[in-house]
């Protein structure tokens, strides 16, 4: 056993050595090992956005049957303007309340031009508005006592323009069955309108015609006779009544007319006659385009707002611009000398007419104006205009003709769309009927509108 103690006691040795060398290391280094910073992996390369791309537009719903899709009115009624050199003045709406309204169309709408009779729509919207359908205009005959004999007879004139052969021989047989037989003068008293009987802005040639008679108090038949004017339609008011009177057994021993003296106090009323209602006075006025009931009713409106003005038509203009001004219309697109549009002086642009159309369309009397229009193809001045087209029965609007003018301004009920307010003037030195045949081509237009 001796033998091995060297090999185990070098074993040993070994053993310790190496414990030790360990010993050393495991001293020398730390448990963990330190944190490095590692390196950041690289980020993978930026896919550019990509714009999304527009959608392709819808395209335009084709209209069915003819009609019109509002996006191509524009295109439509250009094309038809552009073909006739003219000042135009063209503004279409949609009818409604004002700020909700749409313009469908509009060409120069505030340029003011010569409207033409169109100016009517002026004058019956403002006495209709003031006075209300229901207003009617007195005759009455006055006397000087009740007695069979009298020392006068007087008959006031109010300006009816209704006012004809038929109200006359009613004034005559009121009288004679209340027993009157004698009268010693026949007064008739012109004193309500003041001012000229001729509007001065009316060209020579027209006067003396039986479209432009003079516009007094007392008027009879619309002072004219055989297509002419009446030259003193007082005189001839009271030679007219005076043969009445003699034809019923009333003897007349003198007449005078008496302009601008009021009756004096304690005449005793004999008799009178009154006129339709002014839905009537309008309808007349604006389905014939009569220039006496125009007038009539412009002088009308003045005297009543001004009783003591010099002028009657002067201050007739000033009622109506007032009147319309409370009603939303800008006094600024428009000015009127007369109440008819005969003179062409008058200017307006097709905005103030159709502010005019669409303010009464909201009012209550709204029917009755309506119905005052001429119906396409129907009444009035368009009963030979739009027969047998899209438009005959559902174009309702006041008709515009002198020299030079051309003028429509009204409504449209499209049978496929919403209904339409419009007025068109145009002013050209091309014939009357080349013009119509452009402004009813656009009115045609109109009514084959379409939502779509």
């Amino acid at each position: 056993m001796m033998k091995f103690a060297p090999l185990v006691c070098a074993t040993i040795a070994l053993s310790i050595a190496l414990e030790s060398s360990v010993s050393s290391i495991r001293a020398q280094a730390p448990l963990f090992p330190p944190r490095t910073q590692s390196t950041p992996l690289p980020l993978p390369p930026r896919i550019p956005t990509q714009t999304p791309r527009p959608l392709p537009p819808r395209p335009t719903p084709a209209p069915v049957n003819g009609g019109i899709c509002p996006a191509q009115l524009g295109g439509t009624l250009d094309r038809i303007v552009d073909r006739l050199p003219a000042s135009w003045s063209v503004l279409i709406q949609t009818q409604a309340p004002r700020g909700t309204r749409q313009n469908l169309y509009a060409r120069n709408p505030f340029t003011q031009l010569v409207p033409a009779s169109n100016n009517k729509l002026f004058t019956t919207a403002a006495a209709l508005t003031k006075l209300g359908e229901q207003y009617q205009l007195r005759t009455p005959v006055l006397g000087n006592s009740n007695s069979p004999d009298l020392a006068t007879l007087r008959v006031i004139g109010q300006g009816d323009p209704s006012f004809g052969t038929a109200q006359l021989n009613s004034l005559t047989q009121q009288l004679r069955q209340r027993g009157i037989r004698q009268v010693q003068q026949l007064i008739g008293d012109d004193t309500v309108f003041r001012g000229a009987d001729f509007n001065p802005y009316w060209d020579q040639n027209d006067r003396g015609q039986g479209y432009a008679p003079p516009i007094n108090s007392l008027m009879l038949n619309q002072n004219s006779v055989y297509s002419g004017a009446v030259s003193n339609p007082g005189n001839y008011f009271v030679g007219e009544f005076r043969n009445r009177l003699a034809s019923a057994g009333i003897q007349v021993k003198s007449s005078t007319l008496v302009k601008r003296t009021p009756a004096p106090p304690g005449e005793v009323e004999l008799a009178s006659v009154i006129s339709p209602p002014l839905s009537s006075l309008i309808f007349e006025t604006n389905q014939e385009s009569d220039n006496a009931y125009a007038e009539a009713l412009l002088k009308t409106l003045g005297r009543l707002q001004a009783p003591n003005s010099p002028d009657s038509t002067t201050s007739g203009v000033a009622a109506v611009r007032s009147i319309l001004t409370e009603l939303g219309v800008n006094p600024n697109r428009y000015s009127m000398v007369d109440g008819s549009g005969l003179a062409d002086r008058n200017r307006a642009s097709a905005e103030a007419f159709v502010q005019v159309l669409q303010a009464m369309a909201e009012r209550p009397d709204a029917s009755v104006f309506r119905r005052s229009l001429a119906v396409g193809g129907v009444s009035g001045t368009l009963t030979n205009r739009f027969r047998n087209t899209p438009a005959q029965g559902i174009v309702s609007a006041k008709t515009g003709t002198i020299s030079g003018v051309v003028g429509l301004s009204g409504y449209v009920t499209p049978r496929n769309y919403s209904p339409i307010v419009f007025s068109i003037i145009v002013n050209s030195g091309n014939s009357a009927s080349t013009v119509r045949a452009s402004v009813d081509s656009l009115v045609i237009a109109l009514t084959r509108l379409q939502s779509c």
